[in-house]
């Protein structure tokens, strides 16, 4: 499970950190980042597809120092699709929320469609398009590659 920590924020600081908010699709789970989002990334793998029943997941790497849990904490279940990444999601109503991937332990990959709706991110890139659906179209003029970040462009 994750360990909610508090965000460390300078005391001196002038400026209050902006707080987004999320939660499940029944509300039991809430959490909140601070911002800044970050880079967002469209994940057409098979595993995303079949975890989130869309033609793709936008996630986006937080570090935990930026997560806390509100609420709803022993709701949040996890299944390790693969040997070492674990998808966390809501047991009352299924929600996926969030990932953890344990050669990443500093990090979370939240689900972006948990995020209030005020939420500013920037979607940077299709990921693993080379195994996205046949009827999954990428209209979007934003790089994809056929794997990961890393791989060959699409």
């Amino acid at each position: 499970m994750i360990m909610p920590r508090e965000a460390r924020v300078p005391r001196d600081s002038v400026m209050q950190p902006k707080r987004i908010r999320g939660n499940c699709l029944c509300g039991g789970f809430q959490f909140e980042i601070i911002a800044p989002i970050g880079e967002v990334r469209l994940c057409h793998c098979d595993l995303c597809r079949r975890a989130n029943g869309t033609a793709f997941s936008a996630n986006a790497r937080i570090p935990l120092e930026r997560f806390r849990v509100i609420a709803g904490d022993d709701l949040i279940s996890e299944y390790e699709s693969s040997p070492g990444a674990r998808r966390c999601f809501c047991s009352r109503c299924g929600s996926p929320v969030f990932a953890r991937v344990a050669k990443d332990p500093g990090h979370i990959r939240i689900r972006l469609g948990t995020l209030d709706r005020e939420a500013e991110a920037e979607i940077t890139a299709h990921v693993w398009v080379g195994s996205k659906a046949r009827w999954d179209r990428l209209t979007w003029t934003i790089p994809s590659y056929e794997r990961g970040i890393d791989g060959p462009r699409a």
